[in-house]
């Protein structure tokens, strides 16, 4: 099969920011967007503005990236004033104050190694094999501190509960902002589903046999085109959703789609299963080089088939219908009617 390294189509996507947000800043709002209004006159939309006052959960949707412009090595300042817009409404004196405490509060209470990323930016993704079906704890990649056992901290916490270790959320305000922004990763595929390589770029099973680190390619990051990194790729949303262009036709699609009815706490490990299937969908034809040695691990070129833009284009679309409608569920299932 004939390969193309997508490169004057999607050159949009080279400028990416260092805070790395999935979906970008529009993909995450839009899908709290779309809850906003699929919740309006309903019990679950009335708690909602009673724990966000002024605020939406359209503009909470981007907190959980923000708090990343926080430094721990600079005594936790917050070093990104000015450069998002998105946000801007939290560079008060005030708001970055609160996103300090933030990470302070989750900044080593998971006992990272040395080489790992503070524990909160932990929280976002897991790393699953896609050899896997499904979602299942104890597979590399996965941890007590991942995107599905976040998004389950934060329901306990909306629910009057409190979160399990390691997670620190100080109250329903807190929990609200992250809880929107984790069920955002979760449907971004690359969050949980994942190739592991060896030095040879090819596919291996980490749960098969002794688990080699150095084949972990960090869910995409590590997978080099000319577009950038395959991860930061699809983050990025499609040009005709940029500034909630496509909110409504988002809406009117998540207002139908039927999610599938399961115990609160099995929710998030059905969304992680949905990723894992649209990861393995999204390697598909794809080929891999040899691995380079860097200071970060190992990295690998990757070569993308022919109309690999339709199939992205597709399953984001699906992906951020479907995140609407999960998270519009969830948050019901937390203050049901």
């Amino acid at each position: 099969m004939k390969k193309l390294f997508i490169t004057t189509v999607l050159m949009a996507a080279t400028a990416f920011p260092q805070l790395s947000f999935a979906w970008g800043a529009d993909g995450h709002q839009s899908i709290g967007a779309v809850a906003d209004t699929l919740l309006a006159g309903t019990k679950a939309g009335s708690q909602v503005k009673a724990i966000l006052g002024q605020n939406t959960l359209e503009k909470v949707a981007v907190w959980g990236d923000c708090v990343k412009g926080i430094a721990p090595e600079k005594d936790f300042a917050y070093t990104s004033t000015g450069r998002y817009p998105e946000c801007a409404p939290f560079e008060t004196a005030a708001g970055i104050a609160a996103m300090a405490d933030y990470v302070k509060r989750n900044n080593t209470a998971c006992n990272p190694a040395f080489d790992e990323e503070t524990c909160h930016k932990q929280y976002h993704y897991a790393d699953v094999a896609i050899q896997h079906d499904q979602y299942k704890t104890g597979y590399v990649g996965t941890s007590d501190h991942d995107v599905v056992q976040a998004i389950r901290a934060a329901v306990l916490v909306l629910q009057g509960k409190e979160a399990p270790k390691p997670f620190s959320f100080k109250d329903k305000e807190e929990a609200l902002a992250l809880l929107v922004h984790y069920v955002g990763d979760i449907h971004q595929p690359l969050h949980v589903g994942s190739v592991f390589l060896n030095a040879e770029g090819k596919v291996i099973d980490p749960d098969s046999g002794e688990y080699d680190r150095g084949s972990n390619t960090v869910g995409g990051n590590a997978l080099q085109c000319p577009c950038g990194n395959l991860h930061s790729l699809w983050d990025d949303v499609p040009f005709n959703y940029r500034r909630g262009k496509m909110n409504e036709a988002l809406s009117k699609k998540a207002k139908t789609y039927a999610v599938v009815k399961a115990p609160i706490e099995q929710l998030p490990v059905l969304w992680a299963n949905d990723a894992i299937r649209d990861a393995r969908k999204l390697f598909d034809g794809t080929q891999f080089s040899k691995s380079t040695p860097n200071q970060r691990g190992n990295s690998w070129s990757i070569a993308l088939p022919l109309e690999y833009e339709k199939t992205m284009s597709n399953l984001k679309d699906d992906a951020l219908v479907r995140a609407g409608a999960h998270l519009t569920q969830i948050l019901q299932a937390i203050w049901p009617e």
